[in-house]
């Protein structure tokens, strides 16, 4: 299912048809890239509200401002060893390593936020999976802890 964040223009409309927001059983919401990419290619440049809300698929901007109604950023997938990076001084979304069509686009939500709208288990499978997904300035919750003690299996997030 593609979904089109509201006070969007389509991605015809707008001229970039490289990327799409789609719904993935194991994922949810998620973003997949149409033609391949160049690692340091930029794959979108994005605008946004921005705003002090913290919201699920918002992305903080600075500390305590978060820009959220992104046409694709909100939807990327967390990768612990992830293919995409955003600068969020340009508002840009840039390839770390070569992308194939069809791939799903990862950052690290770790990079760009303090504090996460909910904290996860993680499914990755990288090869350095943290197992448990916080901001950079958070530590785990009792869930994570409990899960990163070994004491609990993550439930699918």
């Amino acid at each position: 299912m593609f979904i089109q964040p509201r006070g969007h223009s389509s991605a015809s409309e707008a001229g970039e048809d490289r990327l799409v927001v789609c719904d993935c059983e194991t994922l949810g919401l998620c973003v997949r890239a149409l033609a391949p990419f160049a690692a340091g290619e930029v794959l979108d440049r994005f605008n946004g509200e921005v705003s002090a809300d913290l919201l699920q698929h918002s992305l903080q901007v600075s500390p305590g401002m978060h820009v959220h109604d992104t046409r694709f950023v909100g939807y990327l997938s967390h990768g612990c060893e992830p293919n995409c990076r955003l600068d969020m001084e340009r508002f840009e979304l840039v390839a770390l390593s070569d992308i194939d069509a069809g791939e799903v686009l990862t950052i690290d939500y770790a990079a760009t936020e303090d504090v996460l709208y909910r904290q996860f288990a993680c499914h990755c499978a990288a090869q350095r999976c943290r197992a448990w997904i916080t901001g950079r300035a958070e530590s785990a919750n009792e869930e994570g802890r409990r899960i990163l003690d070994g004491q609990a299996k993550p439930l699918k997030s």
